[in-house]
C-alpha cells in the first residue's frame, strides 16, 4: 500500500472540511478535518495492516473504548447485577437524563462484572462457557453460552485484572462447539405423524447466534485465529434450519423463497403450511445477513452479496427482505407483541443490525425500530414495571392469576411471570429506582442477567425525548393508544389481529388498559388438527390482562410490594378467549366490570372515607408536591366500578378534602343513576375531563371501553386532548401524546415538556430517513454512503460489496451530505 498517492487521492476527492470514515482492520473511526496532515497519521497507521487475507477477513466495526473502572467499586454478588453504586438520585420531577447518561458506563461495568463471574477470585471453568443440547435423531449440539461475551469484554472495563487465561478459554470453548438447529424445529420433525405424536425437538440455535455475532464482530481480535474461522465459517455460517417436507437451509447465502414458513405437511394429501414464528424469522434473517458480510470478505462470492443474492425464482435479496420486515414494524408493530420472552430475542437481533450492518439503509432502519420500541415501552411501563397484554407465551407463570382472573404475577424481572424486557431498558435508561426495594440488585439466573450485556457494550442510545420519558417524572403526563390491525400477508408476518393498547400516564401513576384476546401469533397449520398439540398451540394466543392502576414507586412502603401485581388495582379479568375487552382507561380514570382492591388500598379506603361522601370511597396517598403522591376516588355499584386518580405531585395546592367534595359534587348524577350494564355513562374528573364510558357484563360481551373524552376544560390540555380520539373506531396505528402515525411507515415520537420530537420515516424502505430532536436529518440510500477499496478489481457501484477503486469515483457518486468509507 503506497501512502503518498493515497493522501493525494484523499485531498483531491474530499476537498475542505470533509466527513469520511476509515474502516480499518478491527476499527472504524469517523474523522472530520480540513487538514491533509492530520489524515497522514491515520493512513500510515493503516499501512501496517497490509492486505493479507487474514486482515481482509476482519470485520469492519467500531471497537469498544477501554472504560477503565476499578474492580473494587463493583462488588460481586452471586446471581445478581449489583447496582448499588449506579442509582439515580431520589425521585424528583426534574430532567434526569444527564445524570442517567453519565452513569451508563458504570451500569455497563456492573453488568460485565456480574456476567463474567468472579474472575478475580476463582479460575473460569470451561463448562460455564458451553452448553450441550442433546437430540435423539442427530449428534449433540455443543454451543457457546452468553457468558463468553462478558468475559471477552472484561479487560475493557477492568484492565487492572489479568484475564488472558479466561479469554483463551473462550477460544477453546468456541472450538469445541458445533452449529445447531435454528428456527422452530430441531432434527426428526419430518411429517404429520411427528407433529402429532413426536416430542417436537426445538431449534433455537439462532438465539445463540445473536451473541455469537457480537463476539465475532466486536471481539474478533481477542480470539485465536482458528477460533475466529470456526466461529464464522461453522458456528455462524452453518446454522441449520430444518423444515418438515422442505429442504433444510442455512444461516448464510441467499434467502429461500419460502423464508417465512417452518415447513409443511400433507395429511391425506392436503398440503398444510406451517408458519415460522416472528422472533425466529427476525433472528434467522439477521444471522444470515450479518454472517454473509463476514463470508463475503473472505470469498467475494455472489451468494454472500446481501444486495444481490435474491432467489432466481424472484425472491428478495437479504437486504431488501430485512428492510421490508423492519418497515412493517413501523407500520403495525409486532405479531408477537409484548411477548414473554420472545420480544427480547427479536430486539437483540435488531440491535445487532444497528451495530454491525455494513449497509447504511439497514443500520438506519434498525436504529429507527429501536427508537420506536423504546418509546412504546416508555409509555407502557412505570419504573421498569409492565402489566400489559401480550401475545406468546400464554402459559404457566406468565399468566398466574386467581379464580376471578386478577393477575398475581411479578412486575420486576426474575419475579414469577414478569415482563422480561425491562433489563434492557434499565441498561439504556438507568431508571432503576424500583431496585431500591430489592436491595439494589437486579436478580438473575444462570444466563438471564447477561441480557444486559449487548446493550451495555454497544453504542445505541435512547433519543432524548424517549430517555426523558423514562427518567424524568415531570414528563410523564401522556395519553397513548396503539391500534394493531392485520397487515399484509398473514402467512408471512402472522399479523392477524385487531386490538389496542391504551395508556394514561401521570408523574405519580400509570393507568394501563388490559387489551383484548387475539388469535394465534402465527398460522398454526396442522397443529389445529391435533388435540395433543392444541394446548401447546394455545400458548401462541394473544391474551387480555386486567386494566390497572400502578403507583409510581414511593420511598415509603404504603402501597404494598410494588414489584408484584397483587399490589396493583385491577379492573376486568384475564382472558384468552374472545368476547373480553379491557379498554376502560382515560387520563386519571379507569373502569371495569370487576375490581381488585389490594390490601393497602382497602385499608386506606376504610380510614379515609366517611358517610358524608358515600357512595364514593377515597384513598389519601398525597404528597403535597414532595415526590410521588395521589388521591383516589372509587365508586362501586355491585360488581361495576370506576376509579379517579389525582396527582398531588403535580397539584400540591389541592387538599384531600377539596378533592373529595369536588368528586361528589361533579358526579352526583352518576351515583343517583348507578352504573348500568351496557349503557354509556359519564364521569367528570377533577382535572376537568368529561369521560363517556361503557361497562358490560354479558355472555360474550364482557369489559369496558372509553367512548369519548371532552378535554375542553382539562388542567393538562396538551396531554389530555388527544384522549378525545380514544374511541375504538379510530383506525390510525398510533395516536397519542407521545407516538403518532403521520404516514404509512412514518412514526413521530414527541416529548411535549421538552418541545422536541423525532421522526422515523420508512415510507420508502430503500431510503430510510430519521429526523432527530434537534432537526438533524439522516437519510440512507443511493449516495448517502459510498465505499472505496483502493485497487479493487471487481464490479464498482459504490456499496460495500462492489466498492469503487478510486476516491475520485466515490466523490462523483456520493450525495452532497454523503460519507466516503475507505476499506483497508
Amino acid at each position: 500500500m503506497t501512502m503518498m498517492p493515497t493522501l493525494q487521492h484523499v485531498a483531491d476527492a474530499l476537498g475542505a472540511s470533509p466527513s469520511f470514515s476509515l474502516a480499518a482492520a478491527g476499527r472504524s473511526v469517523m474523522y472530520v478535518t480540513d487538514s491533509h496532515r492530520s489524515l497522514r497519521g491515520v493512513l500510515e497507521a493503516l499501512d501496517g495492516a497490509g492486505n493479507s487475507t487474514a486482515q481482509a477477513a476482519r470485520p469492519l466495526y467500531r471497537r469498544t473504548a477501554v472504560i477503565g473502572k476499578k474492580l473494587d467499586d463493583f462488588r460481586y454478588v452471586a446471581d445478581a447485577i449489583n447496582l448499588e453504586n449506579v442509582q439515580l438520585q431520589p425521585a424528583q420531577p426534574l430532567n434526569m437524563v444527564d445524570q442517567a447518561s453519565a452513569l451508563f458506563d458504570s451500569r455497563a461495568a456492573a453488568a460485565v462484572r456480574a456476567g463474567a463471574g468472579p474472575l478475580d477470585k476463582v479460575g473460569l471453568k470451561r463448562e460455564s462457557l458451553v452448553e450441550a443440547i442433546p437430540y435423539e435423531d442427530a449428534p449433540t449440539v455443543v454451543q457457546p453460552t452468553t457468558k463468553c461475551l462478558p468475559v471477552l469484554a472484561f479487560p475493557d472495563y477492568f484492565p487492572e485484572l489479568d484475564v488472558d487465561a479466561a479469554i483463551q478459554e473462550v477460544s477453546q470453548a468456541i472450538l469445541s462447539a458445533n452449529p445447531g438447529w435454528c428456527g422452530t424445529f430441531g432434527p426428526g420433525v419430518d411429517d404429520a405423524i411427528d407433529l402429532a405424536f413426536g416430542d417436537l425437538p426445538e431449534g433455537n440455535y439462532d438465539m445463540v447466534q445473536m451473541h455469537l455475532l457480537h463476539v465475532a464482530y466486536r471481539y474478533y481480535d481477542r480470539l485465536t485465529p482458528t477460533a475466529r474461522e470456526h466461529l464464522v465459517t461453522a458456528l455462524l455460517a452453518r446454522g441449520r434450519i430444518h423444515r418438515p417436507r422442505v429442504d433444510d437451509t442455512f444461516t448464510s447465502g441467499g434467502n429461500p423463497t419460502d423464508w417465512s414458513r417452518a415447513g409443511f405437511v400433507s395429511p391425506l394429501g392436503i398440503k398444510i403450511r406451517i408458519g415460522e414464528t416472528e422472533n425466529h424469522i427476525v433472528m434467522i434473517l439477521t444471522a444470515r445477513y450479518l454472517t454473509n458480510q463476514l463470508l463475503y470478505q473472505r470469498t467475494h462470492h455472489e451468494d454472500y452479496d446481501n444486495r444481490r443474492n435474491g432467489s432466481v425464482m424472484g425472491g428478495p435479496n437479504c437486504m431488501d427482505l430485512l428492510l421490508a420486515v423492519l418497515r412493517d414494524i413501523l407500520r403495525g408493530d409486532f405479531s408477537e407483541y409484548n411477548a414473554k420472552n420472545y420480544q427480547s430475542h427479536t430486539r437483540y437481533a435488531i440491535l445487532n443490525l444497528y451495530h454491525f450492518a455494513y449497509d447504511h439503509e439497514v443500520r438506519l432502519a434498525a436504529r429507527m425500530v429501536l427508537d420506536y420500541i423504546a418509546a412504546r415501552i416508555a409509555v407502557s411501563s412505570s419504573d421498569l414495571r409492565r402489566l400489559v397484554p401480550f401475545r406468546r407465551r400464554n402459559e404457566g407463570k406468565n399468566v398466574t392469576r386467581d379464580k376471578q382472573g386478577f393477575m398475581q404475577i411479578g412486575l420486576v424481572e426474575m419475579t414469577a411471570g414478569a415482563d422480561p424486557s425491562m433489563q434492557h431498558m434499565a441498561m439504556l435508561a438507568g431508571n432503576t429506582r424500583i431496585y431500591a426495594t430489592r436491595n439494589w440488585l437486579v436478580k438473575t439466573n444462570d444466563q438471564d442477567g447477561n441480557e444486559f450485556i449487548p446493550y451495555a457494550l454497544g453504542d445505541y442510545r435512547l433519543p432524548l425525548p424517549v430517555h426523558a420519558l423514562f427518567v424524568s417524572d415531570a414528563h410523564r403526563r401522556f395519553y397513548q393508544k396503539t391500534h394493531r390491525t392485520p397487515l399484509g400477508d398473514p402467512e408471512v408476518g402472522g399479523r392477524n389481529c385487531d386490538n389496542y393498547e391504551i395508556y394514561a400516564g401521570s408523574p405519580s401513576y400509570l393507568l394501563t388498559a388490559g387489551g383484548a384476546f387475539a388469535t394465534w401469533a402465527v398460522d398454526p397449520g396442522p397443529v389445529t388438527h391435533s388435540s395433543k398439540l392444541r394446548r401447546e398451540n394455545d400458548q401462541q394466543l394473544g391474551v387480555a390482562l386486567p386494566s390497572s392502576f400502578m403507583p409510581t414507586p414511593r420511598a415509603t412502603s404504603d402501597c404494598g410490594d410494588q414489584t408484584s401485581a397483587e399490589s396493583v388495582i385491577q379492573f376486568g379479568r384475564f382472558s384468552d378467549v374472545s368476547g373480553v375487552f379491557n379498554y376502560g382507561v382515560a387520563p386519571d380514570f379507569a373502569c371495569g366490570p370487576h375490581m381488585f382492591i389490594p390490601r393497602w388500598c382497602d385499608a386506606a379506603m376504610s380510614s379515609d372515607s366517611d358517610a358524608a361522601t358515600a357512595p364514593f370511597k377515597f384513598v389519601n396517598r398525597g404528597s403535597a408536591g414532595a415526590g410521588p403522591g395521589f388521591f383516589l376516588a372509587i365508586y362501586q355499584d355491585g360488581d361495576f366500578a370506576v376509579l379517579e386518580a389525582f396527582d398531588t405531585w403535580v397539584h400540591p395546592e389541592v387538599t384531600f378534602n377539596a378533592f373529595r367534595s369536588g368528586v361528589v359534587a361533579k358526579n352526583r348524577g352518576l351515583t343517583v343513576r348507578g352504573l348500568r350494564n351496557g349503557v354509556t355513562d359519564e364521569y367528570t374528573t377533577q382535572a376537568g375531563n368529561v369521560v363517556r364510558f361503557t361497562i358490560t357484563d354479558r355472555p360474550g360481551d364482557y369489559g369496558a371501553r372509553i367512548d369519548a373524552v371532552d378535554a375542553t376544560n382539562s388542567r393538562h390540555p396538551a396531554a389530555d386532548s388527544l384522549s378525545a380520539v380514544s374511541g375504538l373506531a379510530a383506525d390510525a396505528f398510533l395516536v397519542g401524546t407521545v407516538l403518532n402515525s403521520i404516514g404509512n411507515g412514518i412514526v413521530e415520537i414527541s416529548n411535549q415538556p421538552l418541545g422536541s420530537k423525532v421522526i422515523l420515516d420508512m415510507s420508502d424502505q430503500a431510503r430510510p430517513r430519521r429526523t432527530s430532536e434537534v432537526g438533524q436529518v439522516e437519510q440512507a440510500g443511493r449516495g448517502s454512503e459510498v465505499w472505496v477499496k483502493l485497487g479493487w478489481q471487481g464490479g464498482q457501484e459504490g456499496d460495500v460489496f462492489r466498492p469503487f477503486a478510486t476516491l475520485a469515483a466515490a466523490r462523483a457518486a456520493k450525495a452532497s451530505d454523503g460519507i466516503i468509507r475507505l476499506m483497508p
